[in-house]
């Protein structure tokens, strides 16, 4: 078992070079300070046993023939100096070789308990903390009312808050990983609530490789897949609603969205012309064109004086959902509605601006 595991590794030379020179002089010049300390002032004389210094060692016959010169002692505080300074350089190169910039990973359950890794070799540079975000359990609490099990998704989210935001005052980067398919709106509310002031890391499991169960760190490369929109316009001269259909993972169809969608609703539509893939989102860059272009064309709608609230549908990977969540202003969106898919159709939601949930009335 253990060949087998070794396999699986590949070892980088350069840093073990790397690391074992730079423990080596590090302890090579610690001791040579002490045994001149020793040497000139006898101090520290307890310790020289513990570092192997005797008089059967080659520095101290070194350093008793420097001391029979003319102002030897001066030679050895020199040396004792120089090696002191290669010390501190040395350590310093150590720590800098050994440390990794603070990542705190939000692990967000949602429809069964998950077991998350990831690839060691893209989280080399992190120093890693975790916190689950366990909501499976309310998902599938058959004995709650729909309208209570909303309210607590919601208020689970905000009592998870004060921790992540503790992480962030300690300089944590913060990385999103998930697939909560039954419970899309507490994603969005997750990162509306966490907005976009820090940079945000996504993580993503590839579902079309079966072989790889491993979340990946979505990379900042170009893509050439451009989402597109189609408008249906309302009568302004009556009061109607924003609504934002993002389909990307699954189509959304108008049956899906029975009691949702209003007969003078301003409609947005967003997909990718001819793919539904789960796996279409593959970069940082692709979610930031996609959801800056959706925030925008809200931004400029919303400023209609018959548009009363923003609902949105979504069939996104949750990574997308999340990201689009932390681009919503909290000063300056109106009402945002996020709805979930449930038994065929937008059942339930929640208004991330009020944190209330909101029930379709044609499912109950």
């Amino acid at each position: 078992m253990i060949c087998m595991n070794i396999g699986m590794y590949k070892i980088k030379w350069n840093k073990v070079i790397s690391s074992v020179v730079s423990v080596g002089t590090a302890w090579m010049t610690f001791q040579t300070v002490f045994m001149i300390m020793y040497e000139v002032k006898g101090y520290f004389e307890w310790f020289m046993p513990l570092i192997g210094y005797t008089e059967e060692t080659p520095l101290y016959y070194l350093f008793n023939e420097i001391q029979k010169k003319e102002n030897g002692n001066r030679y050895l505080c020199v040396i004792c100096v120089v090696m002191a300074i290669l010390f501190l350089f040395s350590l310093v190169w150590l720590i800098r070789q050994n440390a990794g910039k603070k990542l705190l990973i939000l692990e967000h359950s949602s429809l069964q308990s998950m077991s998350f890794s990831y690839d060691s070799e893209e989280l080399e540079e992190y120093v890693v903390k975790k916190l689950p975000i366990n909501q499976y359990k309310t998902i599938n609490n058959i004995s709650l009312p729909l309208d209570a099990k909303v309210s607590l998704l919601i208020t689970e989210i905000s009592n998870i808050l004060p921790k992540i935001n503790d992480y962030v005052k300690k300089q944590y980067q913060i990385g999103y990983a998930g697939i909560p398919v039954g419970n899309i709106p507490s994603a969005f509310l997750l990162g509306y609530e966490l907005d976009d002031a820090n940079k945000k890391l996504y993580f993503h499991k590839n579902r079309s490789n079966h072989m790889d169960d491993n979340f990946h760190i979505l990379k900042d490369d170009y893509s050439s897949i451009k989402m597109q929109v189609t408008h249906k316009e309302n009568q302004e001269d009556k009061v109607g609603e924003l609504l934002v259909i993002i389909q990307l993972t699954q189509p959304i169809k108008d049956t899906d969205l029975v009691g949702v969608l209003n007969a003078n609703d301003y409609i947005l539509r967003y997909e990718i012309s001819g793919q539904i893939d789960y796996d279409i989102i593959n970069s940082v860059k692709q979610i930031n064109e996609y959801a800056q272009h959706i925030v925008s064309d809200i931004a400029e709608l919303q400023k209609k004086s018959n548009i009363s609230k923003i609902k949105i549908c979504i069939a996104a990977s949750s990574d997308f959902v999340f990201a689009l969540g932390t681009k919503f202003s909290k000063t300056q969106n109106i009402d945002i509605i996020v709805y979930q898919f449930e038994k065929g159709r937008y059942s339930w939601g929640i208004n991330v601006t009020k944190k209330t949930a909101v029930i379709n009335n044609t499912y109950c």
